[in-house]
């Protein structure tokens, strides 16, 4: 099922061929001298997200998206986001000043799992930082519940981010670039033979900073990865990778929308501060004067710092049994001093500023994995069987509960021409410890009873057991999950260039984070996520084409009722997304490569659901949540022509609505993107042009929609990178 076009990359690629099942000594190195497919539609290789069995995505009965190193540099991907947009029906933006958020198939936020290397650290707010794209050999995003793998969460996917690793071939790449707002970017990598025999090494650094379109949200990003790998035997390998994260982020949290009154539940108009719970706004709109400007404190600071090594023991016990022992540890500090909450109010002209937050963290998380697999046969037909274990003790010290004043001076400032001022006199206290101690096992198992018939499939436990210890005085807390998640499905190989397949999964998911749970939440179990997904794959003649159909409903949602006058919260809403995906990547004459996709999501909102207000609830039912879009569509052109590479792409995201209450929409935008590159030896110049008709968009909603968080306009880079 290789696949390679003649028409399509600018390198020579050198590709370590390793069978799923063969033993290190059948490792052979070869070097292709043809160009390499660059699409996110990748079958013919084993994906890491979708599953530990090491099958083809051919042969895997979810939907992933791939996005390789060189499809990011293609794409001119700087950060994270911006790779995982390039994969089919995802969405992202910073919502909380410098922390990603994801969205697909009708989730968004914690319903997203973000993964490093396969190990899950926290949710997507406790840990996702804003990451350079150099350090990743690929991302891959697995579509649905992904909590076989992962653990708790993941209801609506998981995002992974799969780090460089040693080969036996010298390989090097420096990149470096300049573009708009004062932004540089540099990249350095290195790897091969260490000169000792059978020992192999991996080196990468970048960094990348830049003072930002918005006034005051500056940035930079540093990041070093290192990794040996030491072919121990002729059936053993041992490898061990460490990468070291540096951030520090000046917060932009969005652009208040201006508006002249609003309508509340009732129907009644009014000139005050809105509720983003119940009412609507007359006349919403950006302010053209704000576009630039940042209502953050002066001594805003976002600044984290990100470490994970792991050990990995790769063996073939025999020709049949193979074992992988993979040892970890990570650690995250983190200091955050930000102002929030900046909302307009037409009733005094000024924007009042609020949730000025303190946040410290400090975690230590060390854990192990254990895999063993067994290829052969069951019945006399072909079978390969995995069992795992997982133990994994995280510990994170937290300012949880800390009060504090909850603006900055001044609170409130005018529309334009202010004083950002400062934050409150205060430094965070380390409130509160929580040790959160997982241990699963896990079985996975492909068999094929008949030919063109393979059944996939795979079952975790896992026993998680959390517990809150107070530095202030406060009452100790403890609390215990054992969820059963997994994933069954089936593949029909209609020709040997097309599979079909259907599958169904379920994941279960805590009604807060886990590190986040308190003594009110104590009754209430796991919510369940589960999906329903037939979809089909194909290979044809340098065609690379998957199509899948979604049904996802998240159960036991908790949610609010009042019974005799007394407000309850209960675990009876749910909330559902159904929808389609297409991705296609394909030759046209001329030696163009296209690679396009599109999401539909048709339905995706609240059942049964009522929000919790405080002073009361109010339903929900019916509503999309937040930062979801419908629409989701990208087509990507690359051209080369001799020594020069031409590339064209277009991006389109549906309307979305900005909160829960569905009072403010987000308007639907289109971006278009081009570069041209020249190629002389190893070394490539390109000029990129993003946004190129500055379009003007949110990408994300936050502070309940009263704010938004505006996307960069139009803007050039000049780079150039050189490869051997």
């Amino acid at each position: 099922m290789a696949r390679w076009a003649g028409s399509v990359g600018m390198l020579a690629v050198a590709v370590q061929v390793v069978a799923a099942d063969r033993k290190p000594d059948e490792t052979e190195a070869i070097i292709v001298e043809g160009r390499r497919e660059r699409s996110t539609v990748v079958l013919d290789e084993p994906v890491l997200t979708g599953s530990r069995l090491g099958i083809d995505a051919f042969d895997l009965p979810a939907s992933v998206s791939v996005i390789s190193h060189e499809l990011i540099q293609l794409r001119g991907a700087r950060t994270a986001v911006e790779a995982i947009e390039s994969a089919v029906g995802m969405t992202g933006g910073t919502s909380v000043g410098s922390i990603p958020n994801y969205a697909t198939r009708g989730f968004a936020g914690n319903d997203i799992t973000v993964m490093r290397d396969g190990i899950r650290q926290n949710t997507v707010s406790q840990s996702a930082r804003p990451l350079d794209s150099f350090l990743f050999e690929r991302i891959e995003v697995l579509k649905g519940p992904a909590s076989l793998l992962y653990g708790e969460g993941a209801v609506g996917g998981a995002i992974n981010y799969v780090s460089k690793l040693p080969n036996e071939v010298v390989t090097g790449e420096l990149t470096a670039s300049v573009s708009s707002w004062n932004t540089y970017r540099t990249g350095f990598g290195l790897g091969g033979p260490a000169g000792i025999d059978d020992l192999y090494y991996r080196v990468d650094v970048s960094h990348s900073q830049s003072d930002g379109y918005v006034d005051g949200s500056g940035y930079d990003y540093t990041a070093a990865a290192a990794a040996l790998r030491y072919d121990a035997t002729d059936n053993t390998t041992l490898t061990l990778q460490s990468s070291f994260l540096k951030d520090s982020v000046s917060s932009y949290y969005g652009t208040p929308l201006v508006y002249d009154a609003v309508i509340d539940q009732n129907g009644l108009q009014s000139v005050r501060k809105a509720s983003s719970a119940t009412d609507r706004l007359v006349n919403a709109r950006i302010d053209g004067r704000t576009r630039r400007l940042n209502y953050n404190n002066l001594d805003n600071f976002s600044k984290a710092d990100n470490s994970f090594t792991r050990f990995i023991v790769d063996s073939n016990l025999s020709e049949r049994w193979s074992l992988r022992n993979e040892t970890y540890v990570a650690t995250q500090h983190l200091d955050w001093r930000n102002t929030e909450s900046t909302v307009w109010n037409p009733a005094t002209q000024l924007v009042e500023r609020a949730s000025f937050f303190l946040i410290y963290r400090n975690d230590l998380q060390v854990g192990n994995r254990l895999d063993l697999k067994w290829s052969g046969t069951l019945a006399g037909r072909p079978n390969t069987f995995l069992i795992g274990a997982l133990y994994d003790d995280n510990e994170q010290i937290r300012n949880s509960g800390q009060t504090y004043a909850s603006s900055p001076t001044p609170a409130n400032v005018p529309l334009v021409g202010f004083n950002r001022g400062i934050g409150p006199a205060v430094s965070y206290q380390r409130t509160v410890k929580v040790t959160t101690d997982t241990v699963a096992a896990y079985v996975e198992n492909v068999f094929e009873p008949i030919e063109r018939v393979k059944l996939v499939g795979g079952l975790r436990y896992e026993q998680i057991d959390v517990e809150r210890t107070s530095y202030v005085g406060a009452a100790a807390y403890e609390k215990s999950y054992d969820p059963v998640t997994g994933r069954l499905g089936v593949i029909f190989q209609a020709t040997d260039d097309l599979n079909l397949y259907a599958s169904y999964s379920r994941a279960a998911q805590p009604v807060s984070q886990l590190v986040s749970l308190t003594v009110s939440q104590d009754d209430f179990s796991l919510q369940k996520g589960t999906q329903y997904e037939v979809g089909a794959k194909a290979s044809i003649r340098g065609t690379d084409l998957t199509f899948a159909l979604f049904d996802i409903e998240k159960q036991d949602v908790l949610t609010s009722n009042i019974v005799d006058g007394v407000r309850i919260n209960s675990q009876v809403g749910s909330q559902v997304s159904q929808g389609a995906e297409f991705a296609i990547a394909f030759n046209l004459p001329g030696e163009f490569r296209v690679d396009t996709h599109a999401a539909w999501t048709w339905k995706a909102e609240y059942e049964d659901f009522f929000e919790n207000l405080g002073a009361g609830v109010i339903s929900r039912s019916g509503n999309t949540p937040p930062n979801v879009p419908k629409f989701v569509a990208g087509l990507f052109f690359v051209k080369p022509l001799g020594d020069w590479e031409f590339t064209a792409g277009a991006r389109h995201v549906g309307e979305r609505q900005a909160n829960n209450n569905n009072g403010i929409q987000l308007d639907a935008y289109t971006t278009f993107d081009a570069s041209v590159g020249y190629r002389w030896d190893h070394a490539q110049i390109v000029l990129r042009g993003r946004n190129l008709s500055d379009e003007e968009y949110a990408e994300w909603a936050s502070g309940g929609g009263l704010m938004v968080k505006l996307a960069d306009p139009r803007s050039f880079e000049l780079g150039v990178k050189y490869s051997f």
